[in-house]
């Protein structure tokens, strides 16, 4: 049997590149056969990201799902994993009622106000069997053999649905992601000091997380002028951010880089130096989010300031291994005590790297996926 990883989205996007594309990685080293079929990649299409997310019509979707069922009839006696609850997950959800297939559902982020199903409710209804976005989410955990969640918040979110379920953190690759050999002692001192933001600027809830840490990087910058800002991402929302930062921070270094590929992020963290994690509200799907750039920021050694908030609160230890801040006074005061003090900077460093190692690393969490999916397996 088969352990089938089915998504929306393409590689070049974190949750599909980790939890299903890492996720089969980390199966078949421990002796799974597996295989990732994902929209983006495996369908034949030529629709962007941006238009799976926002601009596909109804007939559109329809249309993509009818492909997937076709390719993924024959396999509907393998074990199937739906990773998010958008449209995409029609397929293995109707394989599922009408042909036995078994699924496992992976639940990386609380989608439910922002989810991608279908425009009318009919569509909704006809494939799903309701036009609720939360009950489709509902049922589809509901149904499935057991649950996969990348947070505590998610854990305790699914339980009353599903009971067997399992926390597997995002996580991230030590042999990608890793502290730069050299360099990094010469920096606040002969070499600019590097604050880094970086992700895909979907919507104004990460405007505001990316505008606060501009603006609390340029009070920092303001008390300690050998330092600058590094942002790197993309989405809907980027030039919108660019423009406005350029009109209102002229004088401040800070610099954009677009949507790099995932290949250069390791070398681009290795740049830098403190990795920033702001929240601009607390809701549900801050709290259920699985941090993937906090695990890569500290997997680098870098030095992290994130709000204390959700999944953070489990990964950092406020003053061992980063900064957990409560509110923007607290994120500039933190952010200014790594600017000036180099050692609880290296302290910090040497921490993370080690928290990644012992907790969040690949090997590990691949360990704790397959313990889980094995059991699916031995009873089919």
């Amino acid at each position: 049997m088969r352990i089938i990883f089915v998504g929306l989205s393409g590689w070049d996007y974190p949750h599909t590149r980790v939890r299903c594309y890492g996720f089969a990685e980390a199966l078949k080293k421990r002796g799974f056969e597996t295989e990732v079929v994902t929209f983006k990649d495996h369908l034949k299409h030529s629709y962007s990201e941006e238009d799976l997310y926002a601009r596909l019509r109804d007939r559109d979707k329809r249309s993509l799902i009818y492909q997937a069922i076709r390719k993924l009839h024959p396999c509907r006696n393998d074990l199937f994993v739906v990773q998010k609850a958008h449209f995409h997950s029609a397929a293995p959800w109707i394989l599922s009622k009408y042909f036995g297939a078994k699924y496992l559902f992976d639940y990386d982020d609380y989608d439910i106000p922002l989810s991608n199903f279908f425009a009318r409710g009919r569509w909704n209804r006809l494939f799903f069997g309701t036009k609720k976005w939360d009950e489709i989410t509902h049922n589809l955990a509901a149904k499935a053999e057991g649950c996969i969640v990348s947070s505590h918040a998610l854990e305790e979110y699914l339980q009353p649905y599903n009971s067997n379920i399992v926390r597997v953190e995002t996580g991230t690759d030590l042999n990608n992601f890793y502290p730069p050999r050299d360099g990094r002692d010469e920096r606040g001192q002969s070499q600019a000091l590097t604050f880094l933001w970086n992700g895909i600027v979907w919507g104004e809830e990460i405007v505001q997380c990316l505008n606060m840490a501009i603006e609390s990087f340029s009070k920092v910058h303001t008390l300690f002028p050998n330092t600058k800002l590094l942002i790197v991402g993309g989405g809907f929302q980027w030039q919108r951010v660019v423009d406005e930062t350029i009109d209102k921070y002229a004088d401040y270094p800070i610099t954009f880089r677009g949507w790099m590929p995932p290949e250069a992020m390791p070398s681009i963290l290795r740049e830098a130096d403190v990795g920033l994690l702001p929240f601009s509200v607390d809701n549900l799907w801050f709290r259920s989010k699985s941090p993937t750039k906090l695990f890569e920021y500290m997997a680098s050694g870098l030095a992290v300031v994130a709000w204390n908030l959700g999944e953070a609160q489990y990964v950092i230890e406020d003053g061992h291994n980063g900064f957990l801040a409560n509110d923007p006074d607290e994120m500039v005061n933190s952010m200014v005590q790594l600017a000036k003090d180099h050692e609880l900077r290296h302290k910090f460093s040497t921490n993370a790297r080690r928290t990644i190692e012992e907790r969040y690393s690949h090997e590990v969490l691949g360990e704790k996926l397959a313990g889980f999916v094995g059991q699916f397996v031995k009873n089919r």
